[in-house]
């Protein structure tokens, strides 16, 4: 048969065509003492190992090897190795006079002080490994300066500095909404680049990021490799882009219980092989959101442990630490102690709704003075405001302001004192001061309405 008379008379194996990869033999040459290796003479080198080295057979073939490349010094010690072990020796690294990765095995060859490698080139797989540890490292690093100890603001910023170093953006940025609005919490931009934090607030989600739903049903993140691309199908969006300066952008959105909060997206960012740039946002973005998410649920805690839920205006425990703070310090301090007139007997004629409305109006009528950060219910039918660091002058005519207010308030009647004082060391005095007139002006109340009474049965 054919096939016999073929393993009968083999065709002969050419080494130089015929073996598949690299291969090539060198002679060792040592020092004086013959005990290192100092450099190589090419003896051998087939024609797989001439393509990656770009080099034609003749022009290796007899050749000092530290002759053609100087700086080659690295492959000696696996020369050595090979050449003391008498065994095979395999390693990867990569070859400065190949510019490729190579995976190759050194071991003896016939001959003496001869050693042969065969080459594998290892690009790819090696740049994929790269590729895919440098991402790695990233995500671990600024996970980890997600989760320290650092105040909220100052680790999102943080984390955002540090994330620009790695993927080189003109802006990073957290856009967080509720469905209905899209507001611009955090923000990184590069020297020179305009921030836009202060001009993307509560914007309509509609008109702003609703466009970027279609991205996340089709890839689950957003990546809009160049803006063009939006200007026939999305004019708007393409045109507030633009108005940015933003070329590309990618966005990784982060979720609570399902529903979109937010995004982390990166305008005009470096395209590197070497970084997975959409894997490291969405991976961050993760953390980001949970950071956010952990975050909001312990300012929601803090504040009902802080706030009256009926007037929504901080509680007695509130102003006795405001009341802490400013007794430790020396500054300018401006009080007012109100009280609701007759809350017992719109309690007791109208019922305790409408005393609840009642407080409710107190609380804002005060905060429109005031501001609704300065007022506090210290209990049942009374409220403080602390104004620190105000000056008399300014103190006085805000007064002035509420009394004018309480004047013309015909739903409610309210009893209030006030005491302004240059030294917040006594701020329990002088609040003791401002109850002891906001009771005179209640007792007169009384009086005045009790007289009233009198003259309508007389």
């Amino acid at each position: 048969m054919a096939t016999d008379r073929i393993l009968q008379h083999p065709q002969p194996l050419d080494p130089f065509d015929d073996i598949p990869v690299a291969y090539a033999v060198f002679q060792l040459i040592f020092d004086a003492a013959h005990s290192q290796v100092v450099n190589t003479r090419y003896v051998y080198v087939n024609r797989a190992y001439c393509r990656m080295a770009g080099c034609a057979r003749e022009d290796l073939v007899g050749r000092n090897f530290l002759d053609l490349y100087p700086e080659g010094v690295l492959w000696f010690p696996y020369c050595q190795e090979a050449w003391e072990k008498k065994e095979t020796v395999h390693a990867c690294l990569y070859s400065n006079e190949t510019g490729h990765w190579l995976d190759f095995t050194v071991g003896p060859a016939g001959g003496e002080d001869r050693v042969a490698f065969i080459f594998t080139i290892m690009d790819e797989t090696v740049q994929k490994t790269r590729r895919e540890t440098t991402t790695d490292g990233i995500i671990l690093h600024i996970s980890k300066l997600l989760n320290n100890d650092e105040d909220f603001e100052k680790g999102m910023n943080h984390a955002l500095e540090e994330l620009s170093r790695f993927i080189h953006p003109d802006r990073l940025y957290v856009l967080e909404t509720d469905g209905i609005t899209a507001s611009n919490t955090f923000e990184w931009c590069a020297p020179g680049v305009e921030p836009e934090m202060e001009t993307l607030q509560d914007l309509d989600y509609d008109g702003y990021l609703s466009g970027w739903e279609k991205y996340l049903k089709r890839s689950g993140d957003v990546v809009i490799s160049d803006i063009e691309e939006l200007k026939a199908d999305d004019p708007v969006d393409y045109e507030n882009l633009k108005r940015q300066g933003i070329r590309c952008l990618a966005a990784a959105p982060f979720y609570n219980r399902g529903k979109l909060i937010g995004y982390l997206g990166a305008d005009n960012y470096e395209k590197n092989d070497l970084i997975n740039t959409q894997l490291v946002l969405n991976s961050i973005s993760y953390f980001i959101g949970a950071k956010i998410v952990n975050h909001r649920l312990m300012e929601d805690l803090n504040r009902l442990s802080c706030t009256d839920t009926l007037t929504n205006v901080y509680n007695r425990n509130a102003m006795m630490a405001a009341m802490k703070t400013l007794s430790e310090q020396e500054a300018a301090v401006g009080l007012v102690y109100a009280d609701v007139n007759g809350l017992k007997c719109i309690n007791d004629r109208q019922g305790h709704e409408a005393g609840d409305q009642a407080l409710q109006h107190a609380a804002d009528t005060l905060s429109n003075c005031f501001g609704r950060e300065k007022v506090y219910r210290a209990g049942g039918d009374e409220f403080v405001v602390i104004l620190p660091k105000i000056g008399r002058e300014a103190f006085e005519e805000r007064w002035k302001a509420l009394q004018a207010s309480l004047y013309n308030d015909g739903a409610y009647s309210f009893s209030v004192g006030a005491k302004w004082c240059s030294d917040s060391t006594d701020i329990e005095e002088a609040l003791r001061i401002a109850d002891r007139h906001m009771y005179e002006e209640k007792e007169r109340f009384y009086r005045i309405r009790e007289n009233d009474r009198r003259k309508n049965r007389g």
